[in-house]
């Protein structure tokens, strides 16, 4: 595929030929564009990546605008994966973008995972991460996949990557860490942090914007550097 280079320079950052020519030849797909999701394709697309694929069902929530990028007061209601095209279409209308609103699972999707190299994983339902993990074990295509950022505000957020198996007090890697051992996963890289949930009276999740914010960002620089070391 040929690029105008001229154009491309304003993404270039610090990056010497050889890691520029692997950042914008990569393929990345992004399941989920919530909080965690939305941000991480905002700054995929600021960081250079130049082919993206977003796959989210839902719809823009009033609850929606105080934590995700996608949303505004005057998008309520609308299709975050079409609100988040024109968005990162904004900010490179050069890009290489494909959206699929659709809520994924393996019985249902008929994305291809083999046309990726990295696989980015912000979903909330457990059965459909469970469902993505095993594909891209199966297919042996690299998956990172995103934790909890919910029920947290108190202190500076501190996430990290690491090994599904070496993490500790998050509720959803403990299940994923049941999963991938009663499936012989023995290596899922996760972004999750030690930092424990705050007990509420509410049922629902809550968020604070600076903690998916904060996953987004550890996220898409640690796919960054692998993208560019060649990994």
């Amino acid at each position: 595929m040929s690029y105008n280079f001229d154009y491309l320079d304003r993404f270039k950052m610090m990056l010497n030929d050889e890691q520029f020519n692997r950042l914008i030849n990569a393929r990345i797909i992004v399941f989920g564009a919530g909080g965690v999701g939305g941000a991480v394709c905002h700054f995929l697309v600021r960081a250079g990546i130049q082919h993206l694929t977003v796959v989210d069902y839902d719809k823009i929530d009033v609850t929606n605008i105080n934590r995700q990028l996608v949303a505004y007061q005057s998008n309520v209601g609308k299709l975050k994966v079409e609100e988040i095209s024109k968005q990162l279409k904004d900010i490179n209308p050069n890009l290489d973008l494909t959206i699929y609103p659709i809520k994924y699972s393996a019985k249902t999707s008929n994305i291809n995972l083999k046309n990726f190299d990295i696989i980015i994983d912000c979903i909330d339902d457990i059965s459909a991460k469970k469902d993505l993990i095993l594909q891209a074990n199966q297919e042996n295509i690299y998956l990172l996949s995103a934790m909890g950022a919910g029920n947290r505000y108190q202190d500076i957020p501190q996430f990290e990557i690491t090994d599904i198996h070496k993490t500790s007090y998050d509720p959803i890697a403990k299940i994923l860490r049941k999963f991938c051992a009663d499936n012989s996963i023995n290596k899922l890289d996760v972004c999750y942090t030690k930092q424990k949930a705050v007990k509420f009276v509410c049922k629902k999740i809550a968020s604070v914007v600076y903690y998916p914010i904060s996953m987004a960002l550890v996220i898409v620089s640690s796919i960054v550097n692998k993208i560019i070391r060649g990994i």
